[in-house]
């Protein structure tokens, strides 16, 4: 494995495994394209549509072993238009979105903050697959990877 402190997945639909999230000083976040835990799984934004949802958002994540269940490291919301579609939805507000909260993780981190606020699980929502893609099948364990020294974790 190449030397690297963090991984950064934004919107994977690949699985990191713990095995490579601990050889990371830091760990690994991702950025979902919802307000998690609203809209978890593969077809985030189109659920959004398909729901009629009148608000959306993107969440920064800390990986861990539940799909898009990991801590919270920074979410920010937007309105949707009636006329969205997930295309519009995404390129006007969810992809522009994801590059700011993922900007402002990295400041956190490199600030020495880890922030990782826990999802609320009870109102966690699990959506299957438009294309018909396989459901990832994970253990629903919570693990952070090791942190480096230095860092403070904020809740």
């Amino acid at each position: 494995m190449p030397e690297a402190d963090l991984i950064i997945a934004a919107h994977s639909h690949d699985f990191i495994s713990r095995a490579v999230r601990n050889c990371l000083p830091i760990g690994a976040i991702g950025y979902h394209p919802s307000l998690l835990p609203l809209h978890r799984g593969r077809d985030a934004v189109r659920w959004t549509i398909r729901d009629h949802d009148q608000v959306a958002g993107g969440t920064v994540f800390w990986l861990n072993d539940t799909v898009d269940g990991g801590p919270i490291a920074a979410q920010d919301w937007c309105f949707v238009r009636p006329d969205d579609t997930a295309s519009t939805l995404w390129r006007r507000e969810l992809f522009p979105m994801g590059v700011r909260l993922i900007d402002k993780v990295l400041y956190d981190i490199l600030h020495g903050r880890l922030v990782m606020h826990d999802q609320d699980t009870v109102c966690a929502t699990w959506e299957p697959s438009f294309t018909g893609a396989p459901r990832l099948l994970r253990p629903e364990l919570k693990q952070i990877g090791m942190l480096k020294e230095g860092y403070k974790i904020v809740k």
